[in-house]
């Protein structure tokens, strides 16, 4: 029998008085459960003195009280925060996590893969029952305090409780923050109703709207006991339908749960969880969250006008790559050459740069915070001197018992090779490796890295800059930072940094955030799943999100057949790219067998269109870029950011490319027509200029569980390879100018608007 059940059996009586007082208040307790993991901590019984009962006001019309329900914090008359029906608003526990190295050994990680870590939570005591016994009230914050207990409130299982919950003086934001000191994981139970979606949560592909499961906020792929999948670049922030959202303050390893029903779980393993609250229409909410975390950096202009092409191996094949993309009239603004840095491979590297240069094509390499123990093929020239450097200084990451930690290094080759890593928490490594990467820039005369890594700190590490459950989620952005920080010193602030592996305020510091694991197919995995991971990472603060054309990994079926890119596919990603912060290809995991954008007539005609009207449509881009710097709101966003009366699932599929361009992607293979949900008014087809009036929707009588409701109209439109379906509002001064960029760079279908109806916004 375990230790909690024969306590509860042994303290049923004192238990039964709590319960009675609680029912006697109107609460009711939840059913008692033996807790195994962090996965289950329940909101236990709530017990106010009477006293304490009942709102206070934190001004600016916020009032925080405790009823019969529970904890509420509002604003106005609009719910900001409620805690679950008849119980505690938090849960406490002792416990511990257990980390473990679970890469596979065979073949190491490629490139575009990370370290594969499995933790397992540890609980060993859940204190889910709360007493509030005091109240002090502050200028702009309550503080309540009282005991956290699983059996009695004064026994020993019990822990003092401090809920401090404040109203910011700059921006009358609202923030929540919970202390148990001696608690090593604390959860915030938030109430949800039927209906409730979800969205955020950072770069998560598995669905546009998060309903049920479990998220790890820990960069790259972690399994959670039995939760497997942590996203690329995870946040813990969630933004509800219900017009009110939160985001996690803090470095310590955390979850967000929403398989149950009636609330949603988050778990902070930390005797302290501070939580930013959200309220207002999804604009404002979403700049808020992107203001708290760091708005991202603009992109360079150069950048907006043609297509980042990845290719490697020699210095002729990079050449003739260049050469066949430009002489089909490509639109080409860099190529990435993952394998740059190795002279030996390419020995005409000046003159390859002063060549592609003359054609106004920049060139990028791949940088990684890790150093390979022995030379190699795919590796930078400096890498042997900078291992011996580092080591002599102290500048790697050790164990216990001062041993350099090994790790897997990303390799263009190899897929990984051993290694060995920075350690980026302390200062003088951090400054050294950052000029260390400017000179490499000055020298190889760059504009920019696709920078690899960010998620190889392993359990047996022991960083000089503090623990390693705390530094593993602010890892990437300490790697961040020194990337851009060695742009500026080499005199490149419009460097390009395309980063894949988020945590912490990263943000701040990369360029762009790519979703690096992508299969080379269709499924949630590959193609399917771009949209969702991109939007939800663009309403986590991650304003400019793309994916790589094409994939990265190649796909093996259960017959241990690749399966590989099709024509179709390299087609229809290209052109959802194309209406997106940025068109960047991938030559995958084994560039020699993958099919390339440039390597047969048709795949190198349709990436030709593709890059034309990602070029052509450059100023508008620039427009949406400038705004996610200023507003916090997404370069691609989802139709719920500009129409949060419509039901999200309705329009789960499309999304705005900026204010103005409602863009309804082909992501099945073989369809050649779109079902596009338009919200109400005149909409013109940007390609053909066919026109849809779209009437107010109707409103179910007796309205709905959710706050979303309306239901767009559907329409079925053409989307043949190389027209998309992009549509723009009649009379939008920008959606008209789009078009106009089109038809002057000769992009427009050959098809005419239907007699009788000219498109008077563009002059047609």
């Amino acid at each position: 029998m375990r230790r909690a059940t024969r306590v509860l059996i042994a303290g049923i009586a004192g238990f039964a008085v709590l319960a009675s007082v609680s029912i006697a208040l109107g609460w009711q307790a939840p059913a008692l459960r033996d807790q195994r993991d962090a996965s289950d901590l329940e909101p236990g019984l709530l017990q106010v003195t009477p006293a304490l009962r009942g709102a206070v006001s934190l001004g600016n019309g916020v009032y925080v009280q405790f009823a019969a329900g529970g904890l509420l914090v509002s604003r106005q008359s609009a719910t900001v925060w409620r805690g679950v029906d008849q119980a505690a608003p938090f849960t406490a526990a002792v416990g511990h996590l257990q980390w473990r190295d679970a890469t596979p050994e065979a073949g190491g990680w490629s490139a575009h893969d990370g370290p594969q870590w499995r933790v397992r939570e540890v609980v060993e005591q859940s204190l889910g029952n709360l007493q509030v016994t005091g109240r002090v009230l502050g200028e702009r914050a309550v503080t309540y305090t009282g005991r956290v207990f699983h059996d009695q409130p004064h026994g020993r299982d019990s822990l003092p409780f401090t809920l401090t919950i404040t109203r910011r003086a700059p921006d009358s934001r609202i923030v929540f923050q919970v202390s148990v000191p001696g608690a090593d994981a604390v959860a915030m139970h938030a109430y949800r109703r039927n209906g409730f979606t979800f969205r955020g949560g950072g770069a998560q592909g598995a669905a546009e709207l998060l309903r049920d499961g479990r998220y790890p906020i820990v960069s790259r792929g972690t399994d959670v006991q039995d939760t497997p999948g942590a996203s690329l670049a995870p946040a813990p922030v969630l933004l509800s339908s219900a017009s009110n959202g939160f985001a996690v303050d803090g470095s310590a390893y955390t979850t967000l749960d929403l398989r149950h029903r009636g609330r949603v779980d988050t778990t902070v393993w930390s005797p302290e969880l501070t939580s930013l609250l959200y309220d207002g229409t999804p604009a404002q909410m979403v700049g808020a969250h992107s203001a708290d975390v760091g708005r991202m950096p603009t992109l360079p202009v150069w950048a907006s006008a043609g297509a980042v092409v990845a290719v490697r191996g020699s210095t002729q094949r990079v050449l003739r790559t260049a050469v066949r993309l430009l002489d089909a009239n490509a639109s080409v603004a860099a190529l990435l050459v993952a394998d740059g840095g190795q002279r030996r491979r390419y020995p005409q590297w000046r003159a390859l740069v002063d060549r592609l240069s003359a054609k106004d094509v920049r060139l990028l390499t791949s940088v990684s915070p890790s150093l390979a123990l022995h030379r190699r093929a795919a590796g930078p020239d400096d890498e042997p001197n900078l291992l011996a450097t580092a080591r002599q200084r102290g500048y790697l990451v050790v164990d216990a018992a001062g041993r350099p930690v090994p790790v897997a290094v990303p390799d263009a080759d190899a897929g990984s090779v051993p290694g060995v890593l920075v350690d980026l928490s302390q200062p003088a490594a951090s400054s050294w490796y950052a000029e260390v990467l400017a000179n490499r820039m000055r020298a190889e005369r760059l504009s920019g890295w696709q920078v690899l890594g960010g998620a190889e700190l392993p359990p047996a590490a022991r960083p000089a800059g503090g623990e390693v459950d705390g530094l593993r989620s602010t890892w990437p952005a300490l790697w961040a930072a020194v990337t851009r920080r060695a742009c500026v010193s080499a005199g490149r602030p419009d460097c390009l940094l395309l980063q894949d592996t988020s945590g912490g305020d990263a943000v701040q510091a990369a360029g762009a955030f790519g979703l690096g694991q992508q299969a080379t197919d269709w499924s949630d995995r590959g193609l399917d799943g771009v949209l969702p991971a991109v939007l939800n990472a663009g309403l986590s603060g991650m304003t400019s999100a793309y994916s790589a054309v094409g994939g990265t990994s190649t796909v093996s079926s259960w017959a241990g057949r690749r399966r590989g890119r099709s024509d179709e596919l390299l087609s229809r990603w290209a052109e959802l790219q194309a209406f997106g912060a940025l068109l960047v290809t991938s030559d995958g995991d084994r560039p020699a067998g993958t099919p390339q954008v440039w390597d047969s007539p048709a795949r190198l005609q349709a990436f030709v269109r593709s890059s034309r009207i990602y070029a052509a449509l450059a100023q508008y881009r620039r427009s949406a870029v400038r705004q996610a710097e200023r507003d916090g709101l997404p370069v691609v966003r989802p139709v719920w950011l500009s129409e949060p009366g419509l039901s999200q699932d309705s329009t789960q599929g499309e999304y705005f490319f900026g204010r103005s361009l409602l863009v309804v992607p082909v992501l099945t293979a073989g369809a050649r027509t779109v079902q596009a949900k338009l919200p109400p008014g005149t909409w013109v087809n940007l390609f053909t200029g066919e026109r849809y009036a779209v009437a107010e929707p109707d409103v179910p009588a007796g309205g709905a569980t959710a706050t979303d409701v309306a239901v767009p109209e559907q329409v079925t439109i053409s989307a043949s390879l190389g027209r998309p379906v992009v549509l723009y509002r009649a009379g939008d001064d920008d959606g008209a100018a789009a078009r106009q960029a089109l038809a002057g760079a000769g992009l427009l279908a050959p098809s005419q608007p239907p007699s009788g109806v000219p498109d008077s916004s563009t002059g047609s």
